[in-house]
């Protein structure tokens, strides 16, 4: 049986070593991002929000209308602002909330979406990328699962099996070098795998919680013509937004068409992830909130489905899970290298077995 599994977990490993390493770098950049020192700037004040939005339409110009705003997320940080041309066209400024001067979008920036996408979706989002990582995550937890007693100590040998002899060499030092560090990251790893398989099947993994849709609805398209030519007060809005989830720090405005409510997502006070995050719902003339989705009241599914997008991105849990995952994709690069290399360097023992094997066999 041992035998049959070695085999399994050699031969599926070497077959999705490669998009589970790229699965596991891009993983763990994506979870130790928000941990990453802001840009730097001015610890004054900054400007209100609606000094902020007027200072973006003047820079956007006299047909331009907001359709978001997101609110600072650190110390250094810019703010966001997102409009709308006539002819369709986005524009999205970053301002500096305290001299309201704008900011360039650096290539970091710009590096973080591709990222994303191709950690979940392998850059083929039209052609169901999504679902080809969730299929590499079960990959991943196979591997795991066979892993473990294929690495359990005999004779009471953890010490060894928990440790690397720097001392080896060759196909013996890659063996210590991945058996070790999986014994250490197993744990988390199958954590983070389970969890983004659930991610990646979200119609499935919610139908089979009880959970309805794929999550809450989404708001429709806004068009140009459907957006007023001056924004409601955001001051007033997230007065508004607070004073309906108190303690609660705002992260984006997500403004309607015309007679249509403003959405505002905010965060409880030490929260990061999904679990702390409500969707309020504003009437921006009476200020009156329609709709509170609030985690804290949601059904215990919902609950558990929050906190495995919150454990699988590393939040939730504080800087220590953060990091752990974050190593732990950083260990699936390293079991991508040391497992074909042990595979290659077997390979090539057994080579040099058989022709010494050939070279001593008498003549016949």
């Amino acid at each position: 049986m041992l035998r049959l599994l070695r085999r399994l977990h050699r031969w599926f490993g070497l077959a999705i070593a490669l998009p589970v390493a790229v699965q596991g770098l891009t993983g763990a950049l994506l979870a130790l991002q928000p941990a990453l020192p802001g840009a730097g700037g001015s610890d004054a004040p900054p400007q209100p929000a609606s000094r902020i939005v007027a200072a973006a339409i003047t820079m956007a110009g006299a047909d331009a209308r907001v359709i978001r705003f997101a609110a600072i997320e650190g110390p250094g940080e810019p703010v966001t602002v997102q409009l709308l041309h006539q002819d369709g066209s986005p524009e999205i400024i970053r301002l500096d909330p305290v001299t309201l001067e704008p900011v360039a979008e650096g290539w970091l920036d710009r590096m973080w979406p591709t990222l994303r996408s191709l950690h979940v979706a392998f850059l083929a989002q039209p052609y169901g990328g999504r679902s080809i990582g969730g299929w590499f995550g079960i990959g991943l937890v196979a591997l795991l699962i066979t892993g473990v007693p294929i690495w359990w100590p005999r004779g009471g040998g953890w010490k060894t099996a928990l440790t690397v002899d720097t001392r080896l060499r060759g196909y013996r030092f890659q063996r210590s070098l991945h058996g070790a560090v999986g014994a250490w990251s197993v744990v988390v790893l199958f954590v983070v795998a389970a969890t983004g398989v659930v991610l990646a099947f979200p119609a499935t993994s919610r139908g089979l919680m009880g959970l309805q849709g794929g999550g809450p609805p989404r708001q429709p398209p806004v068009r140009w013509a459907q957006l007023d030519p001056a924004p409601p007060d955001i001051d007033k809005l997230l007065a508004a937004a607070v004073q309906a989830v108190p303690g609660a720090r705002v992260g984006q405005v997500m403004l309607g068409g015309r007679g249509q409510p403003v959405r505002i997502f905010l965060a409880h006070a030490g929260t990061d992830g999904a679990v702390g995050r409500v969707a309020l719902q504003l009437d921006p003339t009476t200020l009156r909130a329609l709709s509170i989705q609030d985690p804290r009241a949601a059904a215990p599914a919902d609950q558990a489905y929050r906190w495995m997008h919150d454990l699988h991105e590393g939040a939730g849990l504080g800087p220590v899970w953060r990091l752990l995952v974050g190593l732990s994709g950083a260990a699936l690069v390293l079991f991508a290298v040391t497992g074909p290399l042990m595979w290659w360097m077997a390979r090539r023992r057994r080579a040099r077995v058989r022709r010494a094997a050939s070279q001593s066999a008498p003549a016949t």
